[in-house]
């Protein structure tokens, strides 16, 4: 997806010419490695790997939060969709979309949402053919913008994307002061005798993490095969996601600690002629 030199943290902080200067160089860095495919696992390797993720408690979860807002919306946009394992269960009951930079993951989410449409498209600069009553970015894939610049241009487009109606909800990625860097994690899952294993060392380079995913995949058939990828996300602050949500033009700005488990915000569409406000 995306790489740069660190988070500009908002206009509030930063002198508007030292962001567009830093934005531009991270424009300039991001050219280069999104060539690169991010993601070298495959769907079903990956879809194995997060098997233990309670993907529909997580749907339903939604669905009341949706409810609650206005239990008239129809329509979704899954930003950063994946292989659509929430989209799975939220078909149910809304037309759901989705859009991701990683072409296989599309090829299983359409297997999974049949009368969905799904897009290749970066969540930072997408033009769709229609508007939604709300859009989602889960899964903390928001850190994929890393750059302050980048999470309002990603939110902005969320926004040019829904109804008069609308509300987008982010879970966001990990905080700076909760990163734990030069750390080791180790993730291992099974099923039907394949056996999937990440160990993942993380460290910190200003405003992104790093983090350096080790696999080892065991299949009875073909033995056990090594993949490697490096993944770098940005450290936002719950200022930075809440000055970003409004200044994309949103409004109502709200965060539950909760949420799905990792925190959650909420913003809507401003009524005709309101400016962006937040709360919460």
């Amino acid at each position: 997806m995306r790489r740069g030199p660190g988070i500009v943290p908002g206009p509030f902080v930063f002198h508007r010419s030292v962001r567009s200067v830093l934005d531009g160089f991270t424009d300039q860095v991001r050219s280069i490695s999104t060539d690169v495919a991010l993601y070298k696992l495959s769907a079903h390797d990956y879809d194995l790997l997060y098997s233990q993720k309670d993907y529909e408690r997580e749907a339903h979860t939604l669905r009341e939060r949706l409810w609650r807002i206005d239990a008239g919306l129809h329509s979704i946009l899954d930003v950063a969709c994946g292989t659509g394992a929430h989209d799975e269960i939220l078909c149910q009951y809304y037309e759901v979309d989705g859009l991701d930079l990683h072409a296989p993951f599309l090829e299983c989410a359409r297997l999974r949402n049949p009368g969905g449409t799904y897009h290749e498209a970066d969540m930072c600069d997408f033009r769709l053919d229609r508007m939604y009553d709300a859009i989602l970015c889960l899964f903390g894939s928001i850190g994929y913008t890393q750059t302050y610049g980048h999470l309002v241009a990603a939110l902005r487009c969320c926004r040019d994307h829904l109804t008069q109606r609308g509300v987008v909800i982010v879970e966001p990625w990990v905080e700076p002061e909760r990163w734990q860097s030069d750390h080791v994690w180790q993730t291992h899952s099974e099923r039907a005798g394949v056996h999937i294993t990440r160990m993942t060392h993380g460290h910190r380079m200003g405003g992104i993490c790093a983090m350096d995913f080790y696999y080892l995949i065991g299949t009875p058939a073909a033995g056990i095969i090594h993949q490697q990828e490096r993944h770098e996300l940005g450290l936002f602050t719950k200022e930075h996601i809440r000055q970003a949500l409004i200044e994309a033009g949103l409004t109502h700005v709200d965060y539950d600690a909760d949420g799905l488990g990792h925190g959650l915000y909420t913003a809507r569409v401003p009524e005709s002629g309101t400016a962006g406000t937040g709360s919460g």
